[in-house]
Protein backbone atom coordinates (compact mmCIF):
# COMPACT_ATOMS: atom_id res chain seq x y z
CA UNK A 1 0.00 0.00 0.00
CA UNK A 2 1.14 3.50 -0.74
CA UNK A 3 2.90 4.91 2.37
CA UNK A 4 1.19 8.27 1.95
CA UNK A 5 -2.23 6.66 1.78
CA UNK A 6 -1.42 4.60 4.84
CA UNK A 7 -0.42 7.74 6.77
CA UNK A 8 -3.63 9.50 5.76
CA UNK A 9 -5.72 6.56 6.89
CA UNK A 10 -3.96 6.49 10.27
CA UNK A 11 -4.49 10.24 10.73
CA UNK A 12 -8.15 9.87 9.79
CA UNK A 13 -8.60 7.06 12.32
CA UNK A 14 -6.95 9.18 15.06
CA UNK A 15 -9.15 12.17 14.24
CA UNK A 16 -12.29 10.02 14.28
CA UNK A 17 -11.22 8.47 17.59
CA UNK A 18 -10.62 11.90 19.15
CA UNK A 19 -13.96 13.17 17.85
CA UNK A 20 -15.78 10.12 19.22
CA UNK A 21 -14.01 10.55 22.56
CA UNK A 22 -14.96 14.22 22.79
CA UNK A 23 -18.58 13.45 21.90
CA UNK A 24 -18.67 10.67 24.52
CA UNK A 25 -17.28 12.95 27.22
CA UNK A 26 -19.67 15.72 26.21
CA UNK A 27 -22.60 13.28 26.37
CA UNK A 28 -21.54 12.14 29.84
CA UNK A 29 -21.10 15.70 31.11
CA UNK A 30 -24.45 16.66 29.64
CA UNK A 31 -26.07 13.76 31.49
CA UNK A 32 -24.37 14.73 34.75
CA UNK A 33 -25.38 18.41 34.54
CA UNK A 34 -28.97 17.47 33.71
CA UNK A 35 -29.08 15.03 36.61
CA UNK A 36 -27.58 17.31 39.28
CA UNK A 37 -28.26 20.83 37.95
CA UNK A 38 -31.40 20.32 35.95
CA UNK A 39 -29.91 21.81 32.80
CA UNK A 40 -27.77 20.73 29.88
CA UNK A 41 -24.07 21.34 29.39
CA UNK A 42 -24.61 24.38 27.14
CA UNK A 43 -27.03 25.99 29.60
CA UNK A 44 -24.55 25.34 32.42
CA UNK A 45 -21.68 26.90 30.46
CA UNK A 46 -23.86 29.92 29.61
CA UNK A 47 -24.79 30.33 33.28
CA UNK A 48 -21.14 30.21 34.38
CA UNK A 49 -20.19 32.70 31.68
CA UNK A 50 -22.95 35.05 32.79
CA UNK A 51 -21.73 34.71 36.36
CA UNK A 52 -18.27 35.92 35.36
CA UNK A 53 -19.79 38.86 33.50
CA UNK A 54 -21.90 39.79 36.53
CA UNK A 55 -18.85 39.54 38.80
CA UNK A 56 -16.90 42.14 36.81
CA UNK A 57 -19.88 44.48 36.38
CA UNK A 58 -21.61 44.35 39.78
CA UNK A 59 -20.35 46.97 42.30
CA UNK A 60 -18.84 45.64 45.51
CA UNK A 61 -21.15 45.78 48.51
CA UNK A 62 -20.30 48.28 51.26
CA UNK A 63 -21.72 48.95 54.72
CA UNK A 64 -25.17 50.45 54.90
CA UNK A 65 -25.24 52.02 58.35
CA UNK A 66 -25.62 55.69 57.47
CA UNK A 67 -28.91 55.81 59.39
CA UNK A 68 -26.88 55.15 62.55
CA UNK A 69 -23.91 57.48 62.09
CA UNK A 70 -25.06 60.26 59.77
CA UNK A 71 -27.34 61.98 62.36
CA UNK A 72 -24.52 61.97 64.93
CA UNK A 73 -22.05 63.43 62.46
CA UNK A 74 -24.47 66.16 61.38
CA UNK A 75 -25.31 66.98 65.00
CA UNK A 76 -21.64 67.41 65.92
CA UNK A 77 -20.71 69.34 62.77
CA UNK A 78 -23.77 71.32 61.65
CA UNK A 79 -21.66 73.65 59.52
CA UNK A 80 -20.67 70.72 57.28
CA UNK A 81 -23.12 69.00 54.92
CA UNK A 82 -23.10 65.24 54.61
CA UNK A 83 -22.52 65.63 50.87
CA UNK A 84 -19.34 67.58 51.64
CA UNK A 85 -18.02 64.69 53.72
CA UNK A 86 -18.75 62.30 50.85
CA UNK A 87 -16.93 64.59 48.43
CA UNK A 88 -13.92 64.72 50.75
CA UNK A 89 -13.79 60.92 51.00
CA UNK A 90 -14.17 60.45 47.24
CA UNK A 91 -11.54 63.05 46.42
CA UNK A 92 -9.16 61.53 48.96
CA UNK A 93 -9.49 58.04 47.46
CA UNK A 94 -8.85 59.23 43.91
CA UNK A 95 -5.84 61.24 45.11
CA UNK A 96 -4.42 58.23 46.95
CA UNK A 97 -4.82 55.90 43.96
CA UNK A 98 -3.25 58.52 41.69
CA UNK A 99 -0.32 58.98 44.09
CA UNK A 100 0.30 55.23 44.12
CA UNK A 101 0.22 55.03 40.33
CA UNK A 102 2.45 58.07 39.83
CA UNK A 103 4.70 57.01 42.70
CA UNK A 104 4.45 60.47 44.23
CA UNK A 105 3.10 61.49 47.63
CA UNK A 106 4.09 65.16 47.58
CA UNK A 107 0.81 66.23 45.97
CA UNK A 108 -1.39 64.62 48.60
CA UNK A 109 -3.22 67.44 50.37
CA UNK A 110 -5.09 67.61 53.67
CA UNK A 111 -3.61 64.33 54.85
CA UNK A 112 -1.72 63.27 57.96
CA UNK A 113 1.91 62.23 57.89
CA UNK A 114 0.81 58.69 58.76
CA UNK A 115 -1.36 58.57 55.62
CA UNK A 116 1.55 59.75 53.48
CA UNK A 117 3.73 57.07 55.04
CA UNK A 118 1.07 54.45 54.34
CA UNK A 119 0.95 55.40 50.65
CA UNK A 120 4.74 55.61 50.48
CA UNK A 121 5.08 52.12 51.95
CA UNK A 122 2.81 50.71 49.22
CA UNK A 123 4.86 52.45 46.55
CA UNK A 124 8.08 51.06 48.04
CA UNK A 125 6.60 47.57 48.19
CA UNK A 126 5.76 47.78 44.49
CA UNK A 127 9.26 49.10 43.77
CA UNK A 128 10.82 46.15 45.57
CA UNK A 129 8.93 43.86 43.20
CA UNK A 130 9.83 46.01 40.16
CA UNK A 131 6.16 46.81 39.58
CA UNK A 132 4.08 49.91 38.95
CA UNK A 133 0.50 49.66 40.18
CA UNK A 134 -2.17 51.12 37.90
CA UNK A 135 -5.69 52.32 38.66
CA UNK A 136 -7.00 53.42 35.27
CA UNK A 137 -10.46 54.68 34.31
CA UNK A 138 -11.65 55.08 37.91
CA UNK A 139 -15.42 55.22 38.31
CA UNK A 140 -16.97 55.67 41.76
CA UNK A 141 -20.23 53.85 42.44
CA UNK A 142 -21.31 54.57 45.98
CA UNK A 143 -19.96 56.16 49.16
CA UNK A 144 -21.36 55.99 52.67
CA UNK A 145 -20.29 56.30 56.27
CA UNK A 146 -19.44 53.03 58.02
CA UNK A 147 -18.23 54.24 61.42
CA UNK A 148 -18.07 57.39 63.51
CA UNK A 149 -16.45 57.95 66.90
CA UNK A 150 -15.75 61.02 69.00
CA UNK A 151 -13.98 62.00 72.18
CA UNK A 152 -13.98 65.39 73.90
CA UNK A 153 -11.54 66.82 71.34
CA UNK A 154 -11.39 64.43 68.38
CA UNK A 155 -13.66 62.88 65.78
CA UNK A 156 -13.04 60.03 63.35
CA UNK A 157 -15.38 59.22 60.47
CA UNK A 158 -14.80 56.19 58.24
CA UNK A 159 -16.32 56.10 54.77
CA UNK A 160 -16.55 53.06 52.51
CA UNK A 161 -16.44 53.52 48.75
CA UNK A 162 -17.28 51.02 46.02
CA UNK A 163 -15.63 51.74 42.69
CA UNK A 164 -14.36 50.18 39.51
CA UNK A 165 -11.14 50.63 37.56
CA UNK A 166 -8.66 48.82 35.37
CA UNK A 167 -6.40 47.56 38.16
CA UNK A 168 -3.16 45.87 37.16
CA UNK A 169 0.58 45.83 37.79
CA UNK A 170 2.83 47.03 34.99
CA UNK A 171 5.62 44.51 34.56
CA UNK A 172 3.47 41.59 35.69
CA UNK A 173 -0.08 41.75 34.30
CA UNK A 174 -1.57 42.49 30.92
CA UNK A 175 -3.92 45.46 30.74
CA UNK A 176 -7.34 43.96 31.59
CA UNK A 177 -10.20 44.28 29.12
CA UNK A 178 -12.83 44.54 31.85
CA UNK A 179 -12.74 46.71 34.99
CA UNK A 180 -12.30 45.24 38.45
CA UNK A 181 -14.96 45.94 41.07
CA UNK A 182 -13.22 47.13 44.24
CA UNK A 183 -14.03 48.73 47.57
CA UNK A 184 -11.96 50.82 49.95
CA UNK A 185 -12.37 52.70 53.21
CA UNK A 186 -11.13 56.24 53.80
CA UNK A 187 -10.76 57.63 57.33
CA UNK A 188 -11.30 61.34 57.95
CA UNK A 189 -10.01 62.65 61.28
CA UNK A 190 -10.56 65.89 63.14
CA UNK A 191 -8.90 67.09 66.35
CA UNK A 192 -5.98 68.63 68.14
CA UNK A 193 -3.52 65.82 67.40
CA UNK A 194 -4.18 66.17 63.69
CA UNK A 195 -3.64 69.90 63.86
CA UNK A 196 -0.24 69.20 65.38
CA UNK A 197 0.41 66.58 62.70
CA UNK A 198 -0.31 69.00 59.87
CA UNK A 199 1.70 71.81 61.56
CA UNK A 200 -0.59 74.38 59.96
CA UNK A 201 -4.09 74.03 61.41
CA UNK A 202 -5.55 75.28 64.69
CA UNK A 203 -8.53 73.66 66.37
CA UNK A 204 -8.73 75.51 69.69
CA UNK A 205 -10.24 78.69 71.02
CA UNK A 206 -9.98 80.49 74.36
CA UNK A 207 -12.44 80.87 77.19
CA UNK A 208 -13.80 84.47 77.24
CA UNK A 209 -13.58 84.53 81.07
CA UNK A 210 -10.17 83.09 81.99
CA UNK A 211 -8.47 82.82 78.61
CA UNK A 212 -7.70 79.11 78.98
CA UNK A 213 -7.62 77.00 75.78
CA UNK A 214 -10.79 74.97 75.20
CA UNK A 215 -10.98 71.93 72.92
CA UNK A 216 -14.03 69.97 71.92
CA UNK A 217 -15.95 68.53 68.97
CA UNK A 218 -18.94 70.08 67.23
CA UNK A 219 -20.79 73.37 67.44
CA UNK A 220 -22.56 73.16 70.78
CA UNK A 221 -22.51 74.93 74.15
CA UNK A 222 -19.94 73.53 76.57
CA UNK A 223 -18.16 74.54 79.78
CA UNK A 224 -14.58 75.69 80.24
CA UNK A 225 -12.78 72.88 82.14
CA UNK A 226 -10.86 75.48 84.21
CA UNK A 227 -13.44 78.02 85.38
CA UNK A 228 -16.74 76.48 84.33
CA UNK A 229 -17.84 79.37 82.10
CA UNK A 230 -20.26 78.41 79.34
CA UNK A 231 -18.58 78.64 75.96
CA UNK A 232 -20.07 78.30 72.49
CA UNK A 233 -17.54 76.38 70.45
CA UNK A 234 -16.38 77.82 67.16
CA UNK A 235 -13.70 75.32 66.27
CA UNK A 236 -12.36 75.71 62.76
CA UNK A 237 -13.91 72.78 60.91
CA UNK A 238 -10.89 71.13 59.31
CA UNK A 239 -10.52 67.45 58.62
CA UNK A 240 -7.51 65.43 57.50
CA UNK A 241 -7.38 62.08 55.73
CA UNK A 242 -5.61 59.80 58.20
CA UNK A 243 -5.92 56.26 56.72
CA UNK A 244 -7.19 54.15 53.88
CA UNK A 245 -7.41 50.44 53.07
CA UNK A 246 -8.87 48.14 50.44
CA UNK A 247 -11.76 46.02 51.71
Amino acid sequence: MNPILTTLIVIAIIVIAIFCGVMFIKHKLNSVTRKYLGMGLKETADLIGQGFKDEVSTPRAISNVSAMYKPQLMRDFPDMTYERFLEMANSALVSILTAIEREETSRLENVTDSLKNQVYDRICDNHDRNLIEHFDEIRLHRTDISNYKTTSDTAVAVFEISFQCLHYFEGKDKVPQNPSQLAASVTLSYGREYAEDSKSLTYSHNCPNCGAPVYSVGGRMMKCPYCGTGVTEEVYKSWLVSAYKFI
